[in-house]
């Protein structure tokens, strides 16, 4: 598949910089460029490209107003992946929000763009083998286990409603993207919401309503009020009193996740059991 990739930046420098490096990968094709959020909106409607490295600050509109701009005026299938570049840190967070798949800080290097690509290869493959507008795939049944408890079969791991399989995160001061297929539990302690993967913990922005709009149910789950669980992350269910459950992660997370009674009534029907 032939990458169909639209450059914007306002200096051109930076622009012959990106265009350079994406020399070395033979399924990206440059078909535009663009100097200023106006022409990046009129460049991405003309060409409809897969993907497009955006500038965050440009005269004629930022990066992020051209992004959303390109929301409301196309499809969900159509919308290219977009890749941010910038001096600037500061709208890290809110560009992966608006479904950017990467953030490169300038000036770019070599492996940063082919960090980038290995995410936009990924995500545009899933497109093509799910296609648009395909539902999720339903999660494996699985009945009670010999001692009660329900083991769960590993289900397939999807993105949110734009097909991106990342959510932002803060670690050490550092504004990160979490793989969702990394993430076992998101977890709200002391009003704080967290994202719990295989090398540790990550703080949230924003909670775990704003989160839970983004993943796709299967995997995810709202097990409880103050908990999301992926079902790919779990080992067992063993039932507790007045109906609940308590849900076991998988190593190296080894986390117990209470499953309340209402949203265990649902759990067993997604289940089939």
């Amino acid at each position: 598949m032939t990458i169909r990739t639209l450059v914007v930046d306002d200096e051109p420098l930076a622009r012959r910089r990106i265009r350079r490096l994406l020399k070395d990968h033979e399924d990206v094709e440059v078909v535009a460029e663009a100097a200023s959020g106006d022409e990046a909106v009129a460049a991405a409607l003309e060409h409809r490209p897969n993907l497009v490295f955006l500038d965050v600050r440009m005269p004629g509109g930022d990066g992020l107003a051209v992004l959303r701009e390109l929301r409301s005026k196309l499809s969900e299938e159509l919308r290219p992946l977009a890749v941010f570049t910038t001096a600037f840190e500061e709208h890290a967070v809110e560009a992966f929000e608006l479904a950017g798949i990467d953030y490169l800080v300038k000036p770019v290097e070599r492996s940063q763009i082919d960090r980038a690509l290995r995410r936009v290869r990924k995500v545009l493959w899933q497109r093509h083998r799910v296609g648009p507008g395909t539902a999720a795939p339903d999660a494996p049944s699985a009945p009670p286990a010999g001692d009660g408890r329900a083991v769960l079969a590993q289900p397939t791991v999807a993105g949110g409603p734009g097909g991106v399989g990342f959510i932002a995160a803060h670690r050490a001061g550092k504004i990160l993207q979490l793989d969702l297929s990394e993430v076992a539990c998101l977890v709200l302690e002391d009003g704080i919401a967290w994202a719990y993967t295989p090398s540790g913990r990550y703080r949230l922005r924003h909670g775990l309503g704003n989160v839970e709009e983004r993943l796709a149910c299967p995997p995810f789950f709202r097990v409880s009020r103050s908990a999301i669980v992926n079902l790919g992350w779990v080992n067992h269910l063993a039932p507790m009193f007045s109906g609940t459950f308590c849900a076991t992660l998988k190593d190296p997370v080894q986390m117990e996740v209470h499953v309340s009674r209402r949203r265990a009534r649902e759990l067993r029907k997604l289940l089939g059991w």
